[in-house]
Parts: C-alpha cells; sequence; structure tokens
C-alpha cells in the first residue's frame, strides 16, 4: 500500500509542456483544452455526480470515480460529501500539498528564493518510492508558521530559526542523515518547544521511529508545550508504523495497545476521531481477507459513510489484483480490462446473470461493431429506459456502434434530441456535439457544431492534465475551442471550403486568425492569387503585427515581385502551417513569434510517396498515450476515455470532397515527408533566394537573407539554405544591420 510507481511522469510531463502554452494575447491564460475530462475534478461534474447524474460512464476514470458510477447505476446513494470524498485525489496518488508551505515561507524575507520543490518521497527497490511525508504536514507546518509571524513578525531572527529547522525536517522526506540546525542558547520558550516537536518529525521521517516514540512521549509529559495535545496521538502513530515496519506480532500488539489508549481518552482528545482509521490499517495488514469483506458490505450499503473515500482505497487495493473479487470490485476492474475480448465476454455474462444495466454498460464499453454479440448488447441498450442512470451512457455506445453503418439521417435527430438536454455536464455535451459535427449536411451546420467549450484552469486543480497547444478563442465571455474531430475535418476540406469557414463571423477572431493563417499558406503553395490577396486581406486586421506586409501584397500586382513578398512575411512567422494538426498560434510582436520553418518544396523530388491527410492521432489533444494507433482506432470524439475507440471520420458533408482536398495535398509537400535518404526538389526559400540573388537592388535584399539564413537554423536547412544565404549576405551587404545579426551560418 506504500509504494507507487512513477507511471503517471508521462501526464505530468504534459501539465509541464501545457506551462508554455497562452490562448490569446489578452493577458488571460485562459482555460486549456479540455474539452472531455473523466477526472471529475470540476465542480461541475462533483455536482453532477452529487445529484445523481452519472452522465456517460469513462472507463479511463480513477477507479474511485468508478465506483462513484457503479454506486448511481445500483441505486445507490451519492451526496455531495460522498461525491466529493471520491473524486479528490487521495494521499499517494498525485495530491501535492508541498506548495501551501512553499507559499507561506516565502513572507519570511532572507530565505532561499529559488526554493520551489519539496521531495515527498524515499526511494524504494525496483524503480519504486516510498511516501514519507504526507499532505497534512505541510498544511501543519504552514499553519504553525502563519501564527509565529503573527506572534513575533516575519523578520523575527527566532521565526527565521524555525524556518531553517522546518526545512531540514522537510528535506528528511526523501533524504537520510538530516540534523538540524543547533539551537541558540538563547532561544525562547516557544522556539525551544518548536524545536522539540520538529526533532520528533524529523526522527519520525527518518525512520528512528524508538527516538520519534520517546520524542512525542516527552513532549506529552509537557503541559507547556503547545504540541502536548497532540502527542498521545503522534506517540500512537509512530508505533503503528513500527508495526508495519516491522510486520512483528508484538509491535501488531503494541499498536493495537496505543490505539486503544487513545481511543480510551476523554472526548476531543487530539487524534480520538482516527482510532477506526488507525485500527484499519492494522486490519488491512493483519487480516486482509476480513477487512475487504467487511468493507465490501459498507461500500455497498444505501447510504454512504463518511469515510467512503478511505474505506474506498483500502477494499479497492485489496481487490484489484484478486482474482475473486467481489462484485463491485469486479465491475470496476472489468471496465478497463486490458484483454478486451475476456472482459467483454465476461461483462456479457454477467449482465446476461444479474440483468443490471451496470454489467451492460460494462459489456457496451467493450463492445466493437463487428463483435458477434454486438447486436444482443445493441438491443439491450435501446431497451434502456429513459430514468434509467445508464441510459445516456447507452445511447452514447448506441450511436458509436451503429455510426457508418445507417443512415447519417437516422441518427442525426437522436442527437439533436440529446444536445437539447439541459442536464449534460460540459464533457458529456463536447462529446455529443463532437458526434453531431460529424453528421453534419453543411459547412453551416458543420461550424454550428465545431466549436467545444472547455472549462478547466490551468492550474485550477480542476482539469487532468492536457497539453496541446492551445487552439481556443473568446466570445463574449466564453471560450471556444474546435474539436479535435473538427479540426481533422477542416484540414480535409479544399481550400475554397476553408476559405468559405474563415469568413464565418461564427468563429471568435483568434480562431479566424488560426484558420486564416493556413489557408494564406495553402493559398501561396497552390499559387491561387486571389486566395492570397483574400487572406492577406484578412490579416491586416487578424494579425496586425505585421500588417505592412500583408497590405505589400495587396498592392503589388502578380508577378515575381509579388511571389517574393508572399513569402517575405513567411520568413517571419516560424510556425505558419498548412495544417491545423501541427500549427501554433504566434503571440505577441513579430520579434518574439516562435516555432521553427517547415520546408515546401515548389518542385517535387523524383519519386515522392503521393501526398496524404495528417493522422487522425495528429489531433489528439495529448499525444504521448497515441502510441502506434491505427486511424481507424484513433478516438476524437471521447479521446478514449468512454472505452472502445468512438472511430474518427471526417463529417459527412466533406467526405465528397476528399479526391480535390487530397489532390490539393499535392502542393503541400516539405522536406520532411522525404523518405530517409532521399534528396533533390525545390523549396519556398530557394524561390525566395533567387528572387534577391537576380534582385540586387531589391530594398528587402538584406533583411530577406538574414531571415532565410534564420528559415535555414530553424528549419530543415534543405541544401545548406543558410550557408548560402550568409555568404551572399555577406558578400553584397557586408555592411548593413542584417550582416551584423547574421555572423554565423549553420549547416
Amino acid at each position: 500500500m506504500a509504494m507507487k510507481r512513477g507511471w503517471w511522469f508521462a501526464a505530468a510531463a504534459c501539465v509541464a509542456a501545457l506551462a508554455g502554452t497562452r490562448a490569446s494575447g489578452s493577458g488571460d491564460p485562459g482555460p486549456i483544452l479540455d474539452y472531455v475530462t473523466s477526472h471529475a475534478l470540476h465542480p461541475i461534474d462533483r455536482a453532477a455526480f452529487a445529484a445523481g447524474n452519472v452522465g456517460i460512464v469513462k472507463p479511463s476514470a480513477p477507479a474511485a470515480v468508478r465506483y462513484l458510477d457503479w454506486r448511481l447505476l445500483t441505486g445507490l446513494e451519492t451526496g455531495t460529501d460522498a461525491a466529493r470524498a471520491l473524486t479528490t485525489p487521495c494521499c499517494g496518488d498525485w495530491q501535492d500539498l508541498t506548495g501551501v508551505w512553499l507559499e507561506a515561507r516565502r513572507q519570511v524575507p532572507g530565505l532561499e528564493a529559488d526554493y520551489y520543490w519539496v521531495s515527498t518521497e524515499r526511494q524504494g527497490p525496483d524503480y519504486t518510492s516510498i511516501p514519507t511525508c504526507f499532505g497534512d504536514a505541510f498544511t501543519t507546518a504552514a499553519a504553525t508558521l502563519k501564527a509565529r509571524i503573527a506572534a513575533h513578525g516575519a523578520t523575527s531572527l527566532w521565526v527565521r530559526a524555525w524556518v531553517d529547522a522546518q526545512d531540514r525536517v522537510f528535506e528528511a522526506c526523501s533524504k537520510d542523515g538530516i540534523t538540524l540546525p543547533p539551537l541558540d542558547p538563547g532561544a525562547p520558550a516557544w522556539l525551544r518547544a518548536d524545536r522539540a516537536y520538529q526533532q520528533a518529525a524529523l526522527a519520525l521521517y527518518d525512520g528512528r521511529l524508538a527516538d520519534a516514540e520517546a520524542a512525542f512521549a516527552a513532549i506529552g509529559r509537557d503541559p507547556t508545550s503547545p504540541w502536548h495535545k497532540l502527542a498521545l496521538y503522534l506517540q500512537a502513530r509512530t508505533i503503528q508504523r513500527a508495526a508495519l515496519t516491522t510486520r512483528e506480532s508484538a509491535a501488531f500488539a503494541r499498536a493495537h495497545a496505543a490505539i486503544a489508549t487513545l481511543a480510551a481518552a476523554p472526548d476531543g482528545t487530539y487524534g480520538r476521531g482516527e482510532v477506526v482509521r488507525m485500527q484499519q490499517v492494522l486490519d488491512y495488514h493483519e487480516h486482509p481477507a476480513a477487512l475487504r469483506d467487511r468493507l465490501d458490505r459498507v461500500l455497498n450499503a444505501k447510504t454512504p459513510t463518511p469515510d467512503i473515500a478511505v474505506q474506498f482505497k483500502d477494499y479497492w487495493s485489496l481487490s484489484a489484483n484478486q482474482p475473486d473479487k467481489p462484485e463491485a470490485a469486479d465491475w470496476i476492474a472489468t471496465l478497463g480490462a486490458r484483454n478486451r475480448e475476456e472482459g467483454l465476454a465476461h461483462a456479457t455474462g454477467r449482465w446476461q446473470a444479474t440483468h443490471r444495466t451496470a454489467w451492460l454498460v460494462a459489456a457496451l464499453g467493450l463492445a466493437r461493431p463487428d463483435d458477434a454479440g454486438a447486436l444482443p448488447l445493441l438491443r439491450a441498450a435501446d431497451r434502456v429506459a429513459a430514468d434509467d442512470p445508464a441510459w445516456l451512457t447507452a445511447r452514447y455506445h448506441l450511436l458509436r456502434l451503429r455510426i457508418g453503418r445507417v443512415p447519417d439521417a437516422t441518427l442525426r435527430p437522436e442527437v439533436d434530441a440529446l444536445l437539447a438536454r439541459r442536464d449534460l455536464t460540459p464533457s458529456d455535451r463536447n462529446i455529443f456535439l463532437s458526434i453531431r459535427a460529424q453528421l453534419a449536411t453543411s459547412l453551416a451546420d458543420f461550424t454550428g457544431y465545431a466549436l467545444r467549450q472547455p472549462y478547466c484552469k490551468a492550474g485550477a486543480g480542476d482539469c487532468a492534465a492536457v497539453a496541446a497547444e492551445a487552439q481556443l478563442g473568446q466570445r463574449g465571455q466564453d471560450w471556444l475551442g474546435l474539436g479535435d474531430d473538427a479540426r481533422m475535418t477542416i484540414d480535409r476540406l479544399p481550400l475554397a471550403e476553408r476559405l468559405a469557414l474563415g469568413r464565418s463571423a461564427r468563429l471568435p477572431t483568434a480562431l479566424r486568425l488560426d484558420l486564416t493563417l493556413t489557408n494564406y499558406v495553402r493559398a501561396v503553395l497552390l499559387r491561387r492569387d486571389a486566395a492570397v490577396n483574400e487572406t492577406a486581406r484578412m490579416l491586416v486586421t487578424l494579425l496586425p503585427q505585421v500588417k505592412a506586409d500583408w497590405q505589400r501584397i495587396l498592392r503589388t500586382p502578380p508577378g515575381p515581385a509579388k511571389r517574393f513578398a508572399e513569402i517575405f512575411v513567411m520568413t517571419k512567422i516560424p510556425s505558419l502551417r498548412t495544417d491545423l494538426a501541427d500549427y501554433a498560434r504566434p503571440h505577441g510582436d513579430e520579434a518574439s513569434f516562435g516555432g521553427y520553418w517547415d520546408d515546401w518544396f515548389v518542385q517535387l523530388p523524383r519519386g515522392m510517396a503521393p501526398a496524404a491527410f495528417p493522422a487522425a492521432k495528429d489531433y489528439y489533444e495529448c499525444r504521448w498515450w497515441d502510441g502506434g494507433a491505427q486511424d481507424d482506432a484513433v478516438d476524437l470524439t471521447c479521446n478514449g476515455r468512454c472505452g472502445e475507440a468512438f472511430p474518427a471520420r471526417p463529417a459527412s458533408f466533406a467526405r465528397p470532397m476528399q479526391a480535390a482536398a487530397r489532390s490539393e495535398r499535392s502542393a503541400f509537400r516539405r522536406a520532411a515527408d522525404l523518405d530517409r535518404g532521399k534528396t533533390g526538389g525545390t523549396t519556398l526559400w530557394e524561390e525566395a533566394l533567387a528572387y534577391v540573388t537576380a534582385h540586387p537592388r531589391d530594398p528587402r535584399a538584406g533583411e530577406a537573407l538574414y531571415r532565410l539564413n534564420r528559415v535555414g537554423r530553424w528549419g530543415n536547412n534543405h541544401n545548406q539554405l543558410s550557408k548560402r544565404a550568409f555568404r551572399l549576405l555577406h558578400a553584397r551587404y557586408p555592411g548593413t544591420v542584417w550582416a551584423q545579426r547574421s555572423p554565423y551560418y549553420y549547416n
């Protein structure tokens, strides 16, 4: 129970990557791209659970959230407290309260300013880690520091000495051999009492449990210590930890006795309310089977208990890897079965044996349209009553298993009716919006459902984690983004339809910028002057940072000079792309535009493979988990959180346009698309270099060479573009600012 593996590191890395993204230049970081959540960290999702609204069951949810689903699907009560407790990440998962302490210590001047991390674990065997310090230690320390500052002032040398010692105590969470700084003989009594407590805590974290027990006992004998009232509880906890460490019967007997002493203490004694939990911890190790059976009875009672989250944590820990799971644990495990066929057979069998819709939900989540048993499941799902908690999940899977197999016109009214409901969470609404967009009959119809509303704020603790370059915009107070499936459809449209979408006033301005910039690149590569002019005219206001360049394009007549003007502005915007799949919006002024340049061919190398659309997996919000998924297994509707994949497919109206869109893509080829070892071809940047070579008096020539050198540095540097631009720049324009800014070339 104490060890945990760091498998979630990739998700954490996703969060870290998010820190560098922004939604717009408004200064408000806005929400993050999390259209579908399964963690129920947001108040809206918690309120839905508390009200008995199960929504679409998501097998990717944490086990405690799946247990909430189980309660609702089997007619058990939830309520606000149980919903909050079970959806709040619990001790040892990924809850981090060290920030509370770090924030508190910043109130003391003169401390190390870049102290921003406290490791709470010690290294265990086989790449595991052992949690040592839990959240309450940091909240207690922060509260104590606040009280000491209030009493003695933030600049007090004694308060500073207190913090220095506390830093060392927390250092012992992850390191051996930590000692506290010497205490000044003249220290006041309050600091001496606190130091005794810090010494006891240090011994506890350091594993010197006998020393810790003795220290807490001494504090208990000192009625003047502010920690006196905590001593009995902490002494019992230390003895309990010793039993769990040694696993000796005598140590367990001592722990039982210490807990009994705490239980017999007068009402109001600190920690007396923890007695049941402490006893349960001992039972977990001494009598696991009996404890699991008892918890199964408690957790399947009609009314939730106040400590339901702690009880479930032990219940799940004792059940998850056992072959003879109780039914609730069996259902929770089956939802996320690693062997789909076995899980489906088991869930179907349990549904047929129990007639519980919970098991039907589990089977539906694992079913694929071509499964032999899919038809009976579909029929059963269609019979789920509208007032059954499983109804919404059943409707989702009916749509998933039927889409593409029955006429879209049959499914469209059903999705419209679902979207008309007022009780959908934002997450579930986004899922049905995605389905409806895929059933769209026209571009206008599609536009009405392509936008999704993210509702999680970065850093607010109400999102699990999603990293993506934010393509969000604001309409009034609402943040909106294009759904993953919608972006895939848009990228598979011919330029004419993309231009029409870019004119739509239904899109927030920032999203029109994204669309218009990618349309501009397409127009340049396709050499369509009318489309270039239309997008440049729009970009005068959408991207005014380079307004003069857009205006120059508009006033230059068709010909080589106009072509050069089109490419010249592209040397200033490194994030330009032809697709929303890998596009990143430029932020700030022109000098701060970030990213790298693509290397588009204007003349293809011989033997280059035919053009293809970006893979569906390129539109995942967060790509670390998609592995080598094939397009038909990519789920852009529920992001893989609702069970088997909802097939990724472009919208209905767009499918007849696929041939024309793919044909256009022959002009979007990049050096990165070349097979390894192949060379040749002429790029857009070489076209610009050729123009500068032929027009030495063009006033932009020096700057263009400087920028082409940068394109080579931060792009593919096809055919040594950087070196050629550098040499021409220094040969022709040696005294210019552009030459001074280009001291090197890059191979």
